[in-house]
């Protein structure tokens, strides 16, 4: 053979295999969608539908695609609206098909998974309803983005304990029915997954039993058995991925088959090579190597996953689909593995072996061949390994087809495919030096066509890898890679509970404030303003998960973590009286404060008929909501004043430390302390008389305090401390001990003075000197302009028996009035918590269904 000719079929021998090796590293990559619905694949959070309430015949509310979308069927004559994520309307679904608002930002944000597609600059949720109709069924599924999770970190607590469970959060959405409002609520969990150890074992199993398998009797059978085994096992698997995928025939088709088709590909062909294996086609043997590794590296690049997640996109029971996959991870390792031992033990005898002068190495192979007995002529008459080996006939020519084979048993002739098959297995290549392995696959051709090949499948799976696979949590295709947030920022405080949040939760306050209190407008009635607490409900569960709300705000926080972010609501003095609420309905908490002397209050900047505490651990996580909630207030409320404060951001100080305020002082110290005896009912309202609303909550007073810091930074540090009673470095009382220690306020020093001065800020305010009055005061720093000083928020259970007598026993003799100014006073009743499917309120407002 000319040496040219030779060299380029060797070349062109090894493209094949590395382009082979490609394709089979890069096949899995490419059909990894396949192995996802939605956008998500294996994973261990789980989002669960608890109530559709009121329940209505012929329409069905659904979790579906592993908890990446929601599907609402409606099949009554009435249609169902959808709320956005702004409480406006966002898909109609019914009798005449469905369709989607392109004024709500949650028609574009709900169009994948992660809400990566770009709102238009005329979406906005506010404005009338444009209508476009996009099916004409009466079913629609969406990715709503309050039931999953979004972010490519886990949630803190999580990530601390990933083999507890944790519920992550609750979620609510409405739809609105016939002037009815139907409310869907349920959960997202975190369940952890089973332990992988038995699948690995079901995989090593299967992948032995299909190696063993070569060297038995019935080979060829076996191994054909065991490819229509690793295609049924995958044709299940893609069943189970195709039945919970959206979309019509055609689109689930695709799922079904793969991207590109992979399935309609390898699945004939390799039922085909299974068929004329078992007819002992023995080269075949690499068809099933090529099957078998291509759909187990399909697997497990893609699907492994759900041996050790708890959940995944398929319609079959979890642990009949966890088999399925380790079958065909095993099977196909097997099979990768059991191809090249097949033709090692079935190869095509040569032609020119029966009548060749062998050279001495063949002499000394066909001397002693293993495991048999040398035959006249140095040629085994049989194949130890096989039983027995075909013969040869001399007679038989390649023109005239394949060589003659006479076995000697009906389980022991390998078929060779055809004239040119039977060519290459009788040419000896001289340029080889072996003996009948020219043109076929000799010892050192497989050895490097494997080679070649696994240079390809290095190289195809390095770049399937660089491309991304789904990981957990998953992250938006094409997106850049997210670096992972710090604990602060990824710290989530849960909205929903018996209590509201931002009160003694997170027990450290938060690094940044902002109050906002709102005057209703003119004629709003009841509705309106149950349907603002609904949007502020909706809006702030949503945000205090780092969920975005679907409009150009969500922009300003990009890429930031909810940052402990609470939202707090309350409902101040004069809202009684307004929107159909009577005055009568005001409870005794409520009872406005007094005035007290010396103070110089701004009317334009106190009080308010609601107000909202927005905290959070980063200032721009604050602005973006506080923000987004005074734009829901409209038109129901206007915005009265609002004040910013600032303490220690985390990580500054110690955790437990307690906070200084502008002038120096540890500011908190006798605190009343969630371990105390009282501690429920001197913060929380515990009456059994009164209301339902606010049982459970608290109430808060707000007054900004304007310290005169010029005045006192010209006092001695020693003055500074008798007036407040307390030294500033450690916050230790001035009678001795470390900053817990309680104060004795009967030590007197060496000149017979009290140590603690009569006027001194503590003495003064103790709940000993006030027949046991206490309040949980979590104070906030603020600036403005030239004036700077403290926010005062006091918690407490009834101001009457709290925040009142204390105050009118300071503004009577404290000595630190000399350097404080109070401006700005508001009191709010904080109702309790929300539970999964209500509003903030929601029992001020009785049985009204509005």
């Amino acid at each position: 053979m000319d040496i040219s000719v030779k060299a380029t079929r060797r070349a062109l021998h090894w493209l094949l295999a590395v382009v082979a090796g490609v394709a089979a590293a890069v096949a899995p990559s490419g059909a990894a969608w396949a192995h996802e619905v939605g956008g998500v694949g294996a994973t261990n959070f789980t989002t669960t539908l608890s109530a559709l309430t009121p329940a209505v015949p012929g329409v069905r509310l659904a979790v579906v695609e592993n908890g990446s979308r929601l599907e609402l069927r409606n099949t009554t004559a009435q249609e169902v609206v959808v709320r956005g994520y702004s409480d406006e309307p966002y898909a109609r679904i019914g009798p005449d098909g469905v369709w989607l608002n392109d004024s709500s930002p949650a028609t574009y944000l709900n169009a994948d998974r992660f809400a990566s597609t770009t709102v238009p600059a005329d979406a906005d949720p506010a404005a009338p309803p444009r209508w476009r109709k996009v099916s004409g069924d009466n079913v629609h599924r969406w990715h709503d983005h309050r039931i999953h999770w979004m972010l490519s970190t886990l949630p803190t607590a999580v990530a601390a304990a990933p083999t507890a469970a944790h519920r992550v959060s609750d979620w609510h959405v409405d739809l609105d029915y016939g002037g009815a409002v139907l409310s869907a609520t349920g959960s997202l969990d975190w369940v952890p997954g089973p332990s992988p150890t038995p699948w690995y074992l079901l995989a090593a199993v299967a992948a032995l039993l299909v190696v063993g398998a070569v060297f038995t009797r019935r080979a060829h059978t076996l191994v054909a058995a065991a490819l229509v085994a690793l295609i049924a096992a995958d044709v299940l698997h893609a069943a189970g991925i195709a039945l919970v995928t959206a979309g019509n025939v055609p689109e689930r088709l695709t799922a079904f088959l793969g991207d590109g088709l992979t399935g309609l590909l390898i699945w004939p062909f390799g039922l085909v090579a299974a068929v004329l294996i078992a007819k002992r086609a023995t080269f075949l043997g690499f068809v099933a190597m090529g099957v078998g590794g291509l759909l187990s590296s399909m697997m497990a690049l893609d699907d492994a996953p759900v041996w050790w997640r708890s959940s995944a996109p398929s319609a079959l029971p979890a642990d009949l689909n966890r088999a399925g996959v380790a079958l065909v991870v095993g099977l196909g390792a097997g099979l990768l593995v059991g191809g090249p031992l097949l033709w090692r033990r079935f190869k095509p005898q040569a032609r020119e072996a029966a009548v060749a002068e062998p050279s001495l190495a063949d002499d000394m192979r066909t001397a002693h061949p293993p495991g048999g007995e040398p035959t006249a002529g140095g040629t085994p008459a049989t194949d130890p390994q096989a039983g027995n080996a075909p013969r040869v006939d001399p007679t038989s020519s390649p023109e005239n087809g394949s060589p003659t084979e006479q076995p000697t048993s009906p389980d022991a002739a390998p078929v060779v495919l055809g004239a040119r098959a039977a060519r290459a297995a009788a040419d000896v290549s001289a340029d080889s030096g072996e003996a009948g392995q020219g043109g076929a696959v000799g010892r050192r051709g497989f050895a490097g066509t494997l080679a070649a090949g696994g240079i390809g499948a290095i190289l195809g799976a390095a770049g399937g890898i660089a491309a991304g696979t789904p990981g957990e949590p998953g992250t938006p295709a094409g997106a850049p890679p997210a670096e992972p947030l710090t604990g602060v920022g990824a710290t989530r405080i849960a909205f929903h509970g018996e209590r509201q949040a931002g009160i003694t939760t997170p027990a450290r306050p938060q690094a940044r404030l902002r109050i906002i209190a709102f005057d209703l407008a003119e004629g709003v009635d009841r509705v309106g303003l149950q349907s603002l607490l609904r949007r502020w409900t909706q809006a702030a569960a949503q945000l205090s998960q780092g969920l975005p709300l679907g409009d150009s705000g969500d922009d300003v926080v990009t890429g930031a973590g909810p940052s402990s972010l609470t939202v707090t609501a309350g409902f101040g003095p004069s809202l009684f009286g307004k929107a159909g609420l009577p005055a009568t309905a005001r409870p005794a908490e409520l009872t406005p404060l007094p005035a007290f002397p010396g103070e110089r209050l701004d009317p334009a900047h106190s009080d308010g008929d609601l107000c909202l505490l927005v905290h959070a651990d980063d200032a721009l996580v604050v602005f973006r909501a506080a923000r987004a909630l005074t734009r829901l207030a409209a038109p129901q409320a206007r915005m009265r004043w609002q004040l910013d404060g600032f303490n220690n951001s985390p990580g500054v100080t110690p955790t437990a430390a307690t906070g200084r305020n502008l002038m120096g002082q540890l500011d908190g110290t006798n605190n009343p302390q969630p371990t105390d005896e009282d501690f429920s009912t001197k913060v929380y309202v515990t009456d059994p008389a009164a209301p339902a609303w606010l049982r459970g909550g608290s109430v808060l007073v707000v007054r900004r305090i304007r310290m005169l810091l010029d005045d006192w930074d010209a006092q001695p540090r020693q003055a500074q401390e008798r007036v407040i009673g307390r030294r500033k470095d450690t916050g230790a009382p001035l009678s001795g001990g470390q900053e817990r220690t309680p104060a004795n306020f009967g030590t007197k020093g060496a000149d017979g003075a009290l140590t603690i001065p009569a006027d001194a800020h503590i003495r003064l305010a103790t709940p000993a000197f006030n027949n046991g009055a206490a309040m949980l005061r979590r104070g906030y720093s603020y600036t403005d302009g030239d004036a700077a000083g403290l926010i005062f928020l006091a918690w407490q259970a009834d101001p009457r028996r709290g925040f009142v007598p204390v105050q009118q026993r300071l503004v009577a003799s404290d000595a630190l009035n000399r350097f404080t100014r109070h401006e700005t006073s508001a009191l709010f009743a904080m109702p309790h918590g929300v539970a999964p499917g209500g509003h903030l309120g929601q029992d001020l407002f009785g049985e009204d269904p509005a």
